[in-house]
């Protein structure tokens, strides 16, 4: 949950909301104010990058639950134990944090790793460049699109307006989501909008938050917004239904927790000031991580210590500018990486969501979202991490990550519905799918054969960590179909069976295979989020083929990218 603070606003809006509407979604009775996509370089631009003031090192927080590790780490004494002079202050105002690093207030900037990027541009115009010191955390749901009805999957955004904020967290779950789908910013036609939320001041009759533009324009058919923005939207979930500032039939497609590898928020520092304070620089990343650690003590233990659990809901409720529950309810919205998570990160140990993979997409797709001019160096600050593992207690370099969710669960749900709703299986909740094909007889399904579709998967895997993908086998009906036009229903339920059998091994096969190659490319495998499934021949792409070709796409392993928003209860992933 970004920025709770508008919410609160944003929910006691809510009558205002109901008394301006005419038709829920369609008229209010203020207008949109759009904003021009522009870089950053525009913004600040003319600003002379000067010296670092002297004095106590400032840190800048946003309204984020990962930004409760500086507090923690300031009340623990973990700064001082580091022999660093720490002030934190609170600055959700990306150009405005962006102004006063360039302006040398402070070397820190504070963003998610996407803003950073869209930084770096005008910091490097400026004369130096960003260095990425330390992710903190995940983006574990608290991002959400909300869309209107007859929007089911990804590949339904083509052609779509969707609004979100500039110069926001949103830019990259946006380009990310729709490159994973095979479609180009192109494909959609970007709304622009100034705030995240609803904002606390007067717009004087003008609407500049994407939650509200979603509310208002009709024709706005989708919207990037924080969790408590998209419960009003979607009637907390259950789906619009019209009342309390809800948008008819506008439901979640997808949030951050499926995307659970996209919205990285970090700590940056300037070029300049680091390579003469690379020691302070670890010193505040060994800190953070400490805190982490303690964090993870302290949430685990809360019900035993709960003053001092308060006492950390009221010190990081005053500096991020919130009551003790928004910061626990924010702290639920997003995942600590703590040291392994920094590790892969920075290194690309295990994963494909790293800083160079994901800096190279981000910045070619910000071009040409008008956010950026050219690219521009956003730099790893190298750690020896061997040395940063002093004073943790979870600092395994090969740590194994714990599987995501109960896979017994997950497969007797999937098996479950896809036998009493098919076609509902198919369609809600499918964020993406793409197919395999095989002939009569296969049963192995080798990595050179098929490495151009293992690589897909597995950047989608990645890319949305937090996502079912099922693995599902069919079979050509032509044998079942003869059988039941014979009347013979023994002959044609003994076919059926053998046939979902042997789908059930094709998808085994495959689902090995795939994790076989990941391995082989040293990527690690969540193998939890990953069900094979045995749909037989009754689900034919051609039920009846009117040629070898037809028939031939009839045999096929479908791999299917499942949204957990929309199976909350069978497919919640762990924490």
């Amino acid at each position: 949950m970004r920025n709770p603070l508008r919410f609160v606003m944003a929910s006691a809006m809510a009558l205002v909301v109901g008394s301006s509407l005419l038709l829920s979604g369609t008229a209010f009775a203020d207008t949109i104010k759009a904003e021009q996509a522009q870089p950053m370089t525009n913004i600040v631009k003319g600003a002379t990058l000067k010296p670092v003031q002297a004095g106590p090192l400032r840190i800048p927080t946003i309204t984020w639950g990962g930004d409760v590790v500086a507090p923690l780490a300031e009340s623990e004494g973990l700064f001082k134990a580091e022999g660093l002079n720490v002030q934190l202050f609170h600055q959700d105002d990306f150009v405005q944090q962006v102004r006063g690093v360039i302006n040398g207030e402070t070397p820190f900037l504070r963003g998610t790793f996407g803003m950073i990027n869209a930084a770096s541009e005008a910091m490097h115009n400026a004369g130096t460049d960003l260095v990425v010191l330390d992710q903190i955390t995940w983006s574990h749901g608290g991002d959400r699109l909300v869309v209107r009805p007859g929007i089911k999957s990804l590949a339904d955004l083509k052609g779509k307006k969707i609004a979100l904020q500039l110069d926001g967290p949103h830019m990259d779950l946006l380009t990310t989501v729709l490159a994973s789908a095979n479609l180009s910013l192109s494909d959609v036609h970007i709304v622009w909008l100034k705030e995240l939320s609803v904002p606390s001041y007067d717009t004087k009759g003008q609407i500049v938050d994407a939650r509200t533009a979603f509310q208002s324009d009709a024709s706005i058919d989708a919207a990037f917004v924080i969790s408590p923005d998209a419960d009003v939207l979607t009637s907390n979930g259950a789906g619009g239904n019209g009342s309390e500032g809800s948008v008819r039939g506008a439901k979640v497609l997808f949030s951050s927790a499926s995307a659970s590898r996209v919205i990285a928020d970090v700590w940056a520092v300037r070029a300049d000031w680091f390579n003469t304070h690379q020691d302070d620089a670890r010193k505040f990343v060994h800190a953070i991580m400490l805190s982490e650690e303690h964090l993870t003590t302290l949430i685990n233990n809360k019900g035993t210590q709960k003053q001092k659990w308060n006492d950390l809901l009221k010190s990081s409720s005053k500096l991020l500018e919130n009551s003790p529950s928004d910061v626990e309810g924010l702290l639920g919205d997003c995942e600590f990486v703590d040291f392994a998570g920094n590790v892969a990160f920075f290194t690309g140990n295990g994963t494909t969501r790293n800083l160079t993979v994901m800096k190279d997409e981000i910045q070619p797709a910000f071009v040409t979202l008008g956010v950026m001019k050219g690219q521009a160096p956003v730099l790893s600050a190298n750690f020896d991490y061997t040395k940063l593992a002093a004073g943790l207690s979870n600092a395994n370099l090969a740590a194994i990550p714990a599987p995501k969710f109960d896979a017994n669960k997950v497969q007797a749900a999937v098996e479950g519905q896809i036998a009493s709703e098919p076609t509902k299986w198919d369609e809600e909740g499918s964020l993406y799918m793409f197919e395999i094909y095989f002939v009569p007889n296969q049963a192995s399904f080798t990595a050179s054969q098929y490495a151009t579709s293992f690589q897909k998967i597995m950047e989608l895997s990645q890319t949305f960590g937090g996502a079912i993908i099922t693995i599902e086998g069919h079979n050509a009906p032509d044998l079942l179909q003869k059988a039941k036009a014979s009347g013979n229903t023994a002959l044609a339920s003994q076919i059926e069976q053998a046939a979902k059998n042997l789908s059930l091994k094709r998808a085994q096969a495959v689902r090995q295979a795939y994790i076989d190659y990941a391995k082989s490319k040293h990527i690690a495998v969540d193998e939890s989020q990953f069900i094979a499934v045995g749909m037989g021949a009754t689900h034919p792409k051609f039920a009846v083929p009117a040629t070898k070709e037809e028939w031939q796409s009839n045999m096929r392993v479908v791999f299917r990218l499942k949204n957990v928003e929309t199976e909350a209860e069978s497919f919640q992933p762990g924490k």
